[in-house]
């Protein structure tokens, strides 16, 4: 079970990391064609466990220190004792690798791990299904919305993006922002404070709308279940928010292509970030966005540069040849120990076995003449597939030398998973002096992955803000600089990552403070010098008097 977990994990590590990859190179291309990138990954990960049952095996020799693990456990369950009749001397003696390993033992660590890799899975999967039957509950209490604006801007939206199904357009009282869900009977559900501004009545039904186009609630739900599967991946984790970045991005593009003012939009984005959503949107979307998403949704609304068209049928099309071409092969292959691995492993215990039986003739007895009770060695196969029995006693100093051969083993193995990790000596050593001690190998790929350097935590930590390991790892994926933090602190900004990110996104620099100031706007407030740069619209402009 757990060579199966392995391999499954590197398996998905490779998926996802050249699906991000991907989406890296075509950071030019629009968000609908990223967006269809990012989920063909998805897909590939959701995908990989069933293939892998339904796919004929590809056998792949497994590299040596993997193949030692895999090889030990073949001979713990291949190993079997002799017949209770056959007669051996008592024997002073010391246990093989395959004496040792108690069946209980094995049985008990192959379960214990197999629930260790349900668990956090089901757990995820509930919580998702918690929050597609609370959208259930929310449309079951849900009164029609009969606004003509509303109505009027929905029949706008439909025909303009040739939609033709009824989508059910609702409002409620128990939500935060709008939100929409659904496939054959999609829902726009509206919350009080919306309903009362049918100003906004066109932006917001463009963007829910768009979503309920592009099936974006069927690409919500693949997320949900690959990062549940692969919940041990952080890459895996990574592009699935990577992923609802672009599907949002992709519905923001929607709303400017119905000619709504990019700094009215951003406005609006603005506005409705105070009040996420956040349960409600583990099951559906809602043009609310996250603190995180906040500053890079608004420079993008405000950015005239960027591609905004739709993803053509020949991109879908040949990404989803691609993203096949790699998976279904991966997907096969199953790693195997090597000849050299097995004879690499079996050749000390023969060559034990051989010295034994010469000096003794295959039996030794104890220090001081007590006897020891009779074992028996089971016997092995070899790379040839011949077998060999090794014996069951050996001296004291054998016992120590093999006992020392065990100890380096596991720690080359260590070493092995933290080079594959990339994960050096110096690295982890630099992360424990920045004030991050006793990470985990995982913590410590996750950090690498995400650009936090031993150099970039010290001067996060500097700026005074109580920081986890997870936000530097978000601070540095939102490109947040500690010069930029320590600059607006020094104004007395106070806020969290998403309050500094979402005004370094508009422009709101050092300059333009102390230009705010000069005319005798004191503000510390994020949200409030957020509105004011946005609505100014030109980062490189003087603040309105």
């Amino acid at each position: 079970m757990t060579m199966i977990l392995l391999l499954l994990a590197l398996k998905s590590l490779l998926v996802a990391a050249v699906t991000l990859g991907l989406l890296r190179l075509t950071r030019t291309r629009s968000a609908a064609e990223r967006s269809t990138i990012a989920h063909l990954g998805l897909f590939a990960l959701v995908a990989l466990p069933l293939a892998s049952l339904a796919l004929p095996a590809l056998d792949v020799p497994l590299p040596a220190p993997i193949a030692r693990m895999a090889t030990v456990d073949r001979v713990e369950r291949s190993a079997t004792p002799l017949p209770a009749s056959d007669e051996v001397a008592p024997t002073a003696t010391v246990a093989s690798p395959a004496e040792t390993a108690e069946p209980v033992w094995a049985g008990a660590l192959s379960g214990a791990a197999r629930y260790a890799f349900l668990l956090p899975t089901l757990v995820l999967l509930a919580l998702t299904l918690a929050a597609l039957l609370r959208l259930i509950g929310l449309r079951a209490r849900a009164d029609v919305l009969v606004d003509p604006d509303w109505l009027s801007a929905l029949a706008r939206a439909q025909r303009r993006m040739g939609f033709k199904n009824g989508t059910a357009l609702l409002w409620s009282d128990e939500l935060g922002s709008p939100v929409s869900w659904g496939l054959m009977r999609p829902v726009i559900l509206l919350n009080n404070a919306a309903v009362a501004a049918p100003e906004q009545a066109e932006a917001i039904i463009a963007h829910e709308l768009a979503h309920v186009v592009h099936l974006d609630w069927a690409k919500l739900i693949l997320a949900r279940v690959a990062t549940a599967t692969f919940w041990f991946n952080p890459l895996a984790w990574v592009l699935a928010r990577e992923a609802h970045q672009l599907r949002e991005e992709s519905a923001d593009d929607a709303v400017l292509a119905a000619n709504i003012a990019g700094p009215d939009y951003a406005e609006l984005l603005i506005g409705v970030a105070r009040h996420q959503c956040r349960g409600a949107l583990l099951g559906a979307h809602g043009v609310a966005p996250s603190k995180s998403s906040l500053g890079r949704r608004v420079r993008r609304v405000l950015d005239q540069s960027p591609a905004r068209g739709p993803s053509g049928r020949s991109w879908v099309a040949g990404f989803a040849t691609g993203m096949a071409s790699m998976a279904v092969p991966l997907a096969a292959v199953t790693f195997v120990p090597s000849h050299n691995a097995l004879a690499t492993i079996q050749a000390p215990q023969a060559g034990l076995h051989s010295a034994a039986d010469a000096s003794t003739g295959g039996l030794s007895t104890m220090t001081g003449g007590t006897a020891s009770r009779p074992t028996v060695a089971a016997a092995v196969p070899n790379a040839a597939g011949a077998s060999f029995a090794p014996t069951s006693s050996t001296i004291a100093a054998g016992q120590d030398q093999s006992a020392g051969t065990l100890d380096r083993s596991d720690d080359g193995d260590e070493g092995d998973v933290q080079r594959a990790l990339g994960i050096s000596g110096e690295y982890r050593r630099g992360m424990a002096e920045a004030g991050f001690p006793n990470l985990s190998n995982d913590q410590l790929a996750e950090a690498r992955a995400g650009g936090v350097s031993p150099q970039y935590a010290r001067d996060m930590r500097a700026t005074g803000m109580s920081l986890s390991l997870d936000d530097l790892v978000e601070a540095r994926n939102m490109g947040l600089s500690a010069a930029y933090i320590a600059a607006m602190r020094g104004f007395g900004i106070k806020g969290d990552l998403g309050d500094y990110q979402g005004m370094r996104s508009v422009g709101v620099t050092a300059n333009f403070v102390r230009k705010l100031r000069a005319r005798g706007n004191k503000t510390t407030d994020p949200d409030e010098l957020t509105s004011l740069r946005a609505v100014n619209g030109n980062p490189d402009s003087d603040p309105d008097p």
